[in-house]
């Protein structure tokens, strides 16, 4: 077993993967022999795309030519866990390509407490850990551990503080410091819930186990984006204006919203609109984590963030369970006799793929029509 601690300040658990000996992890290949109902579900999650998806390879590709080999493994350590050899991480590596794969999570047999302190326990015998107890032989060894229906699992590669003391990622105190925690939902619960009519493992009587999802849904599913917020619009008219009350509610993340690197945003757009569709006017509020360099500008780009950050700007995202009301006012111009508000709440970022490519993402959306206004 192997037992490792960070003692470089750059790092959380993030980068202290890069020192443990997870090149003796088997393949994927070998795990969907047995247990092709999970392989299924994780072969298109995000973890499995980790090192291939466009979007970590370029800032990947960035960080190695800007600033070498050693910055660039720190990338590695939770995109790509499997490339390692003797002198740390090896992008070319056997297993690189298979992202944050089965026998990597499934040799984690403890870990520290999160934020920089986190650490994990690999062990690499060949035990395979999990939430059940194995009540017969099913060609491997089995290790029933309870870390996996806790949040604390996931603590090492979605908690990052960078060398300025700058908590880039913080999900998982996020999580810590709601409501969720005391009431004892984990990260499992909402993004591995039970996969109904799956077999955990292909013949063999496991009557009474359950699959979880191991598609790791996010903010990258338009399932979870959908369900996510709670969009509340009340319109009042006093003679030619209109009071326009908005609530936005975080009604089933157990993180902020938005979550995880500052790059992402969520907009709100209200907007008055002639009965023919023109746009007459519109308010944009924007709901992001800020961080700033050095110099104090407002960096935008992920890699930055990581490297360069040194201070939290400003914050203004909303927590779980968190109602944020916003009240604006529109004036109605004097020739508009029928009219409508539209107001959308969308999730916003960044690719850096070859071109810089926005994405946005409608997460809710309603519309209130003049005639239904008093």
């Amino acid at each position: 077993m192997i037992s490792f601690r960070s003692t470089i300040p750059i790092i959380v658990a993030v980068v202290i993967l890069a020192q443990a000996n997870v090149g003796q992890c088997q393949s994927y290949r070998v795990c969907k022999e047995c247990h092709s109902d999970i392989f299924e579900l994780w072969k298109n999650s995000l973890h499995a795309k980790s090192y291939e998806n466009p979007t970590f390879r370029a800032t990947y590709m960035t960080a190695r030519l800007d600033r070498g080999d050693e910055v660039a493994q720190k990338c590695l350590a939770c995109h790509a866990p499997m490339a390692n050899d003797e002198n740390g991480h090896d992008p070319d590596a056997a297993g690189a390509e298979e992202g944050v794969t089965c026998s990597f999570c499934h040799s984690i047999s403890s870990v520290g407490e999160g934020g920089i302190d986190t650490y994990y326990n690999l062990d690499t015998t060949g035990a395979v850990y999990g939430p059940y107890r194995a009540t017969q032989d099913v060609g491997h060894e089995t290790k029933y551990s309870p870390l996996y229906l806790e949040s604390r699992l996931c603590a090492g590669c979605h908690e990052y503080v960078n060398s300025h003391g700058v908590r880039v990622l913080d999900t998982y105190k996020e999580w810590e410091e709601s409501p969720y925690r005391k009431n004892d939902v984990h990260c499992q619960n909402c993004h591995m819930p039970t996969a109904p009519l799956l077999s955990v493992a292909d013949d063999y009587d496991v009557t009474g186990y359950y699959v979880t999802a191991h598609e790791f849904r996010g903010g990258h599913s338009n399932i979870n984006l959908a369900h996510a917020v709670k969009l509340e619009t009340a319109v009042t008219k006093r003679e030619r204006k209109l009071e326009v009350l908005v609530m936005i509610t975080n009604a089933e993340s157990g993180h902020m919203l938005p979550t995880g690197i500052p790059i992402r945003s969520l907009a709100l757009n209200v907007v008055l609109k002639s009965a023919e569709g023109i746009e007459l006017s519109a308010v944009r509020k924007v709901y992001r984590k800020v961080l700033t360099d050095a110099y104090g500008t407002i960096i935008e780009n992920a890699l930055d963030m990581f490297l360069n950050a040194t201070d939290v700007y400003s914050d203004n995202r909303i927590g779980p369970k968190e109602t944020r009301v916003e009240t604006l006012t529109f004036e109605i111009p004097k020739k508009v006799k029928d009219y409508y508000v539209e107001t959308t709440l969308n999730y916003e970022y960044s690719r850096p793929v070859l071109i810089e490519e926005f994405i946005s993402i409608e997460m809710a959306k309603q519309v209130v029509n003049s005639r239904s206004i008093r």
